[in-house]
């Protein structure tokens, strides 16, 4: 998201040179011609709000110093995903049931650039505001027809509904500029979606949208804005907290992306042994002053999910302290109540009330990771599966980049950071080799436990100001599974091939099918829709169907999962349905559950508490030999007496310890 001007100026300056080492990408596809005319959409569309219905071809890769650009002729566009039989070929690994497979499936609508799930699979994407908007209008260097266009054409949206069930989609209009923002699922299944674009397009259809708090009910297909946070956030995380609010953490008011020196911060150590723990100053290649605290937003912020009410911002130092490489900084609540925030390349546990942050000392001290994980330099980090009765807690980042102050020349990282942050635990970072450099990848908990890793780009990192810009390259399309359950440093394979470039703005998720589904890039204008389907569904195997399952649940309580298809049932876990965006999973996690089966039924214990399993939606799947089932959604129900942002304590939010109330090494706290 590089300023426009200076795109534009990089782009006359490399266009010409590097047409010259034009290099096909993977496997090109037949060249389609351009079809789909507004006349008719208008037919499909009666209604006169048309939808995008071809898809591109792979673009051709250009070769430069900084970005890349694409030029008119190189993309091609697609024809009706609903039709065209070369669409739904199967993209097979060398084995299926080994490795799995990818699918397209149909068109996104809006590039996926960020992808909200809800329980009754449907899935809200966004994007920006047509990043190639001329203000009054589409420019003429992409064909309109591959816009999303409403209003009779006049119009380009940027959001869509996706059905899972039918691969269809329809236009969505959110005003407020929601691009960039965080976002996750309120206890009730609605979604929070905070902060967004400091950028405003063709005003007032669309807005700046980076102080608004908006909710949409993914049911009724609606949102509006109920609130609005006092300063701007760029980039911002949220987790749902043990007591059902929202934490809101970080962001920034002004673009940092790329910078002008790769010093490196270590001393005489180096990144990977981590001996020193200095800084280095991160100049933008905008010529932006990191050190101006006006650009940053080092504060958390509690949204009531309830009331819609914010509490006031608090200062956190571990933002402060990592800026400017710490936004869509990584935040999930652990099982002692804390909340884990990584940050650039450092790490705290704190307890995040309302009222004001203090350390969780029974952690104590975390590491200083071999390099920042952030936006843009952006890793994906997952909460490894939670299994009683010790809930023992461990956290996994992808890749990322693997310079300090990285450029779109820095090679990305191929490693995986592993951390153990279980109290009393050895927290030392622990490397592992992955196949391939990534960065902008997207890690996602499939039901047996294993982490898919899929997008992501070689070289650079994550930014761009939309089609055909960018300040990456060179994708890795082959995926990956990590495996906890292997000893450390065994535990990467690689598995299908998408053969599709997937870089900045793209996004992936589980679905209810036990699958994953990837769409998003906006660099490469890509709207197609895949699915994944991990080898647990392709290995001959039966399959177990959920034929009984409760839709809500209170914690500590026994419930039962009827099933059928196999002969029993060998692990049952809850799923917490995850949106994502920027290599950033909000909530995603996953618990085991202790459950013995009798004849076609497995009696359960649910979670012990809001801290194992904050409140709100799962996917439950029940496994045999390796295989899942089908999703049932159920609801964890929020206690009734909870913290409001008042910061009065209720029953649902376990205080800190009495000793980490008084020690805050690292917090500062502002009105």
């Amino acid at each position: 998201m590089i300023h426009s001007v200076l795109f534009a100026t990089l782009a006359m300056l490399f266009l010409a040179a590097s047409t010259e080492q034009q290099v096909p990408l993977d496997s090109p596809a037949t060249s389609r011609p351009v079809s789909a005319q507004l006349s008719q959409l208008s037919a499909v569309d009666p209604t006169g709000r048309g939808a995008l219905l071809s898809a591109f071809g792979d673009p051709s890769m250009f070769i430069g110093k900084f970005p890349y650009a694409f030029s008119p002729e190189q993309l091609q566009a697609g024809v009706n995903a609903t039709v065209d039989p070369a669409i739904t070929n199967p993209i097979l690994g060398n084995n299926p049931a080994v490795n799995g497979s990818f699918k397209i499936v149909g068109n996104t609508g809006a590039i996926a650039g960020h992808s909200i799930p809800f329980s009754n699979d449907l899935v809200l994407f966004l994007i920006r505001p047509n990043p190639r908007l001329d203000f009054g209008g589409p420019t003429t260097d992409i064909p309109t027809e591959n816009y999303l266009l409403v209003d009779n054409g006049t119009r380009v949206e940027s959001a869509a509904f996706y059905n899972l069930t039918d691969n269809t989609f329809k236009p969505f209009h959110i005003a407020e500029g929601a691009l960039c923002s965080g976002h996750a699922l309120l206890p009730d299944g609605s979604a929070l979606i905070g902060g967004g674009m400091m950028v405003g397009m063709d005003a007032p259809y669309f807005q700046v949208g980076y102080q608004a708090v908006r909710v949409v009910d993914g049911i009724n297909q609606n949102y509006s804005v109920v609130n609005e946070f006092p300063t701007g956030r760029w980039y911002p995380s949220v987790a749902t907290l043990p007591d059902g609010n929202m934490l809101v953490v970080g962001g920034a008011q002004i673009e940092m992306i790329g910078w002008g020196t790769s010093q490196s911060p270590f001393g005489e150590g180096t990144p990977e042994d981590g001996s020193s723990t200095s800084t280095v100053q991160c100049t933008g290649y905008a010529g932006n002053q990191p050190s101006d605290p006006s650009y940053s937003t080092p504060t958390y912020a509690v949204f009531d999910s309830t009331t819609y009410r914010l509490s006031r911002q608090l200062t956190l130092s571990i933002l402060l302290e990592t800026w400017p490489i710490n936004t869509y900084p990584f935040v999930t609540v652990l099982p002692s109540g804390s909340v884990l925030i990584i940050a650039g390349n450092q790490m705290e546990a704190l307890f995040m009330p309302a009222e004001g942050a203090s350390a969780d000392n029974a952690i104590g001290s975390l590491p200083t990771l071999p390099y920042p994980v952030n936006f843009p330099q952006q890793g994906s980090m997952v909460l490894l599966p939670l299994e009683g009765p010790n809930y023992d807690t461990q956290v996994m980042i992808a890749g990322g980049s693997s310079e300090y102050c990285a450029t779109a020349m820095s090679p990305a990282s191929s490693m995986s950071l592993y951390v153990d942050v279980t109290p009393g635990a050895n927290h030392s970072v622990v490397q592992e080799q992955m196949a391939f450099p990534r960065v902008m990848g997207d890690a996602v908990l499939l039901p047996d436990g294993t982490v898919f890793l899929c997008n992501g780009a070689q070289v650079g990192v994550g930014g761009g100001s939309g089609y055909g810009f960018s300040v990456a390259n060179e994708a890795t399309t082959i995926a990956e599974i990590y495996d906890p359950t292997k000893a450390l440093g065994q535990r990467w394979s690689t598995v299908a091939d998408s053969q599709i470039w997937r870089m900045y703005h793209s996004s992936a998720f589980l679905t209810s099918n036990a699958e994953v589904f990837i769409g998003g890039s906006e660099t490469t204008a890509e709207y197609r829709a895949q699915i994944y389907t991990p080898s647990y569904l392709q290995n001959g195997k039966p399959r177990p169907y959920i034929t009984s399952a409760p839709s809500s649940i209170d914690y500590n309580v026994g419930f039962s999962v009827g099933f059928s298809n196999t002969t029993s049932l060998d692990r049952v876990v809850l799923n917490r349905l995850a949106s994502s965006t920027h290599g950033n999973h909000f909530d995603q996690r996953q618990i085991v559950l202790g459950c013995s089966t009798t004849g076609f039924s497995s009696s359960c214990l649910s979670p012990p508490n809001s801290s194992v399993a904050p409140p709100g939606q799962y996917q439950l799947f029940a496994s045999f030999q390796g295989v899942p089932s089908k999703a049932s959604i159920v609801t964890l129900n929020m206690a009734a007496n909870t913290t409001d942002v008042d910061g009065n304590f209720g029953s649902g939010l376990p205080a800190a310890p009495s000793e980490a109330t008084t020690s805050t090494p690292s917090i500062a706290t502002t009105g």
